[in-house]
């Protein structure tokens, strides 16, 4: 974790142009070796040539290794030293010759392509001035005057870097409109590594989580991902690797700095190299809660449409649904499946008498206490008015009658109830069965109510 924190402090550009630097540095050594190695023009001091080319290699190796913790201000000492170590090479090789020339051409395209343009025309004029200095020393400028040799030199190194500056100019406007797009989208938009670490992020990642940029980067993504989502989190990224290389419209919970879970609905992509992932996250927290209210909703309104709302029976709605499927469980197991509807006596005159509210208690206390006599596998129905219905699967018709009677005897508030029971005889039709149950109730009330008829079995 120390290492990742150490890697994430440090602005990558810092990191890119201290390598650049260290680099140069060893471009520069071996410059050197292969002057030495090649015929070249004696005269010149080769142990002292070989002692800098040396040393420039080490600082390079050691300025590599340590790019991740060099600061500007050390990095442009780095680079002025530079200078002053080329033109110690020319002074050591005893000749103005154009070999070692090639590293302030290095060095000016390093600085040009790094930094302002102004601060690239301050290391050029220092260059520039190093080496008309050590120009000056130099006993051989190689058939040309120190000065002839300065003005080339100078001409040249402000057309490389006013070409240079001019083409990274262009190029940072438009990293800094790409910049703007980036930051100003409402999505989370980011890059990624293959490892899960963050790299780029935009600030739609704060406004929405809470954290800052640099906290975002210091741990793997999945850590932040909640645990009953993770495996499925893994599993994508394996897949986006594995597969065509997109993700659409995936999601899981990320845990924002409050310690709260946010919905993301990511899209994503990897590069052509699969060295970044570039992806998209839409923080649908609302959305997924506005959808959780309206299931819940739903479920509500579709309970309140199969039950009834005064006595908190099932309705005929809700009838017409299970008694279809009861009826293909029962052809399907050969049971025996019995209806039975019960209808309060006199009720309409107890209505007209004591008021509907009394009425309406009557019915909540009937539907209460029948409800409670059934069986688990029973379910009562009201069916309309002050007529219930039984569902009874897997009854016998002396099981039913004995279950109905039971109902019948424990009918509250000294209320009397007739019933009419009807078996499936498995071929009719559900208006059929529930057409003799009705007639059977028919035969119990004309027999002077308060008792159980039973319809004939049908074969």
């Amino acid at each position: 974790m120390g290492s990742r924190e150490n890697r994430v402090s440090l602005r990558p550009a810092d990191r890119t142009r201290a390598r650049a630097t260290a680099a140069l540095l060893v471009a520069g050594a071996l410059l050197v070796a292969i002057t030495l190695v090649l015929p070249h023009p004696s005269g010149g001091d080769n142990i002292a040539l070989s002692l800098t080319a040396l040393g420039m290699a080490v600082a390079g190796g050691a300025v590599w290794s340590l790019a991740g913790g060099i600061s500007s201000p050390v990095l442009h000492a780095l680079l002025a030293g530079i200078s002053v170590v080329t033109c110690l090479l020319i002074y050591e090789s005893g000749i103005a010759v154009g070999q070692y020339g090639t590293i302030f051409v290095w060095a000016t395209l390093i600085t040009s392509l790094y930094f302002p343009r102004r601060v690239a025309a301050a290391h050029l004029g220092w260059l520039l001035a190093t080496y008309g200095t050590v120009l000056l020393f130099v006993e051989n400028t190689a058939g040309y005057s120190p000065l002839t040799r300065w003005l080339f030199s100078c001409i040249s190194l402000s057309v490389v870097m006013l070409l240079v500056t001019g083409i990274a100019a262009r190029r940072a406007r438009a990293d800094e409109r790409a910049r703007r797009f980036f930051d100003l989208s409402r999505d989370m938009l980011c890059t990624a590594t293959p490892d899960g670490y963050f790299l780029e992020l935009n600030d739609a990642w704060t406004a929405n989580l809470g954290y800052s940029l640099d906290e975002l980067r210091l741990v793997p993504f999945i850590e932040r991902v909640h645990p009953d989502d993770r495996e499925r989190t893994e599993t994508e990224a394996a897949a986006l690797f594995a597969g065509s290389g997109t993700t659409m419209s995936f999601e899981n919970r990320y845990r924002a700095k409050d310690g709260s879970w946010h919905w993301l609905r990511w899209s994503s992509q990897v590069s052509p190299d699969e060295s970044l992932i570039y992806a998209r996250a839409a923080n649908v927290t609302e959305l997924k809660r506005f959808e959780a209210e309206r299931e819940e909703l739903l479920g509500k309104v579709q309970d309140m449409a199969r039950h009834d709302s005064l006595t908190g029976l099932p309705n005929r709605h809700a009838l017409e649904e299970q008694l279809p499927q009861e009826m293909a469980r029962a052809r399907r197991a050969g049971s025996p499946l019995c209806v039975a509807l019960i209808d309060i006596d006199h009720f309409k005159d107890y209505n007209d008498t004591q008021g509907h509210l009394a009425g309406d208690e009557v019915l909540r206390a009937c539907a209460a206490a029948w409800d409670e006599s059934l069986r688990g596998e029973d379910t009562l129905v009201r069916f309309g008015g002050e007529e219930f219905l039984v569902l009874l699967p897997r009854t016998d018709p002396a099981q039913a009658a004995e279950i109905v009677e039971r109902l019948r005897a424990r009918t509250p508030m000294e209320q009397t109830c007739s019933a009419g029971l009807a078996c499936w005889g498995f071929t009719e039709t559900i208006d059929e069965l529930l057409g003799r149950a009705d007639q059977a109730l028919y035969l119990a009330k004309a027999g002077g109510r308060d008792q159980l008829a039973e319809a004939p079995v049908r074969a």
